[in-house]
C-alpha cells in the first residue's frame, strides 16, 4: 500500500511537471449574467486576489448536462470538506450552452438558478449562452467530452490545469495539487 502512494505521488508530481510546461490555455472572456442576474465577464471579474476554481459544465446534451452537475456538487462537497488548501478555493459553477436562441436565454438561466438554490451563492454561478463551444474549449486546451470539469484558472488568467471525471481520493489530490501550483 505505502509503495503504491508512492508511486502515485511520483506519477502526479511528474504529470504536474510537464503539465507546467506544456498546458498554456486561457479562457476567453465573454460576458455573463450570474443566477442572481448580475453581469460579469468571464474570466476576468471572477479573478481577484487568488486562483479560481471553476466547476465547468459543458454538456454534450441536455441531459449530459444534468448528469456533469449532479457530479460538479458532488465535487464542491468534496472540495469544501478537504483537509487542506484548497477548501478555501473561490468555487464558481460555470455552465456552458451552445447555439440557445437569444429569447429562451433567460428561462434557461433561471432554470439552472433554481436547480443551484440552496446549494450555491447565486454570485457564483452562471451560463455562459455560446454560438460555438467548441472554439471556447479549444482556446481553453479543454476537450469537449461529456464528462464534469474542475479548472484551476491562475491569477493572471492562464489556466493551471483542469481534473475531469467522478469525484474520487485521486482526482482530488490531483486538483489539490494543481491549486497549490496555482497559489
Amino acid at each position: 500500500m505505502k509503495r503504491t502512494m508512492i508511486f502515485l505521488t511520483i506519477v502526479l508530481f511528474l504529470l504536474l511537471s510537464c503539465n507546467q510546461f506544456l498546458f498554456s490555455g486561457t479562457f476567453p472572456e465573454e460576458k455573463v449574467k450570474s443566477f442572481a442576474d448580475t453581469e460579469f465577464i468571464f474570466p476576468t471579474d471572477l479573478i481577484k486576489d487568488s486562483p479560481i476554481l471553476i466547476a465547468l459544465n459543458i454538456g454534450t446534451s441536455r441531459e449530459n448536462g444534468e448528469v456533469q452537475q449532479a457530479a460538479l456538487i458532488a465535487w464542491q462537497d468534496a472540495v469544501e470538506g478537504s483537509d487542506d488548501s484548497l477548501r478555501y478555493a473561490p468555487f464558481y459553477h460555470i455552465s456552458v450552452i451552445e447555439g440557445a436562441p437569444f429569447f429562451v436565454r433567460g428561462a434557461i438561466r433561471r432554470g439552472l438558478a433554481g436547480s443551484f438554490e440552496g446549494l450555491i451563492d447565486p454570485e457564483r454561478g452562471g451560463v455562459l449562452f455560446l454560438s460555438k463551444a467548441e472554439k471556447f474549449a479549444e482556446q481553453a486546451e479543454i476537450p469537449i467530452d461529456g464528462e464534469p470539469t474542475l479548472v484551476v484558472v491562475s491569477t493572471d488568467g492562464t489556466i493551471t490545469g483542469y481534473v475531469k471525471g467522478e469525484v474520487n481520493s485521486f482526482a482530488l489530490s490531483t486538483l489539490a495539487a494543481l491549486w497549490e501550483k496555482a497559489t
